[in-house]
């Protein structure tokens, strides 16, 4: 076996099991959005986001970075199943010959849309970068300050003897340093803050539901012309390797 038709069969084997477990896939979107995007008003995720954060205002906000984290990996997931159905097509297209080439545009039109939605996602992952480099900005505006202070305490126990001196037992003591955060007064920083957090929320929201629709689109196109890009010239055709 041709190191191609190799590539060919697995590629194929895991484009069926790929299939196969589209249930599961989409299963784990409406998981993801109803677990770390349910909160539908602005206004209500605002006032979340601002009382977790105004006690430390540089604190990560960590219900969202567990939110972008699950929508990154779905992210990730689409993308290289995508590149697999990519790849299975590539490997199924005939040799050039005159007719019957309805079949190949059939896998032309499939190939171009999954290029298109893969570009699309590839482009939403690199987005997300910047929401992380414009929250440090925003951090860094607030004009924190900290200041630690430690605070330290001893304690002693005494005994008397049998001839009535004072006699010591033990002794402990004990050392708390608190780190306080001070807020020099800027609440449209904070305000700003809390904007970016919300801007992202639903910017990675509205991201998941487009992957989950794309997603839906491309796995539904590729069942339904399965045999036009497996058989592209038809059963008693031919489906030599080559390009169109």
């Amino acid at each position: 076996m041709s190191s191609i038709k190799a590539v060919k069969k697995a590629t194929t084997k895991a484009v069926e099991s790929l299939i196969s477990s589209t249930p599961d896939i989409l299963a784990s979107f409406d998981s993801t959005l109803s677990t770390h995007f349910a909160t539908a008003s602005p206004s209500e995720l605002e006032t979340l986001y601002e009382s977790s954060l105004k006690p430390s205002p540089d604190a990560i906000n960590t219900p969202l970075i567990s939110a972008l984290s699950a929508y990154k990996d779905l992210l990730a997931q689409s993308i290289n199943n995508i590149q697999l159905l990519e790849r299975f097509i590539a490997l199924h297209i005939p040799q050039m010959e005159d007719g019957n080439n309805f079949g190949v545009t059939v896998q032309m039109t499939v190939a171009k849309a999954l290029k298109e939605t893969r570009e699309s996602l590839v482009k939403n992952m690199g987005a997300l970068l910047s929401y992380y480099s414009q929250r440090a900005d925003a951090v860094d505006k607030l004009a924190l300050e900290k200041k630690t202070e430690s605070e330290t305490s001893s304690t002693s126990k005494t005994e008397s003897s049998v001839e009535g001196e004072n006699k010591e037992g033990s002794s402990s003591s004990t050392e708390k340093k608190v780190i306080t955060v001070i807020d020099k007064g800027y609440p449209f920083r904070l305000m700003h803050l809390v904007a970016l957090d919300v801007s992202a929320y639903f910017s990675a929201k509205s991201g998941l539901v487009e992957c989950f629709n794309d997603y839906l689109m491309v796995m539904d196109n590729v069942e339904k012309n399965k045999e036009k890009i497996t058989s592209p010239k038809g059963n008693g055709g031919s489906n030599s390797m080559g390009m169109y």
